[in-house]
């Protein structure tokens, strides 16, 4: 009833904001949410003792990309911080360096393995045991997000 008191100038300025609002958010939507190219095998936690209060992650990142894919950030609710480190023997001596991000290579993977590049899962919110699952949100470079389900596995020497 009331669109025919409205005049066809009028009408097309309203269609066309709606038009522009919906197409920016269907692109506000795609852009949160774009396909990260990475993929997760062999993840695992090293089960931790009683008293532990870090744990370490293990698997193999693969980028399926063109692009060399940096992940700047690992998060879960179940630990109070994640953080990126790396065995590095020398003299004889191992010792940790810590890193503020993981760059997987284009059409590469990257391996975080005991010895080599891991996780360090610090301050669990409870005792974990083989069998507990674990999800971990990785953030890359560009605010994309992969989340994993990990499972807790005893120690493998």
């Amino acid at each position: 009833m009331f669109i025919k008191y409205l005049s066809k100038p009028l009408i097309t300025a309203t269609m066309l904001v709606f038009s522009l609002l919906f197409i920016q958010h269907s692109n506000a939507a795609s852009d949160n949410k774009p396909n990260s190219g990475l993929s997760i095998d062999d993840a695992w936690i090293a089960e931790a003792p009683p008293n532990s209060h870090v744990m370490v992650g293990y698997m193999t990142i693969n980028n399926s990309t063109s692009k060399n894919i940096e992940i700047i950030k690992a998060d879960s609710d179940t630990y109070s911080s994640i953080e990126f480190h790396e065995t590095v023997h020398e003299d004889g001596m191992a010792r940790m360096l810590r890193h503020g991000s993981l760059v997987i290579p284009s059409h590469g993977s990257t391996q975080l393995k005991r010895g080599g590049k891991h996780l360090m899962l610090f301050n669990p919110k409870k005792h974990l045991t083989a069998g507990d699952s674990v999800e971990i949100t990785l953030t890359t470079g560009n605010k994309t997000t992969i989340s994993v389900n990990i499972t807790v596995e005893k120690s493998q020497f």
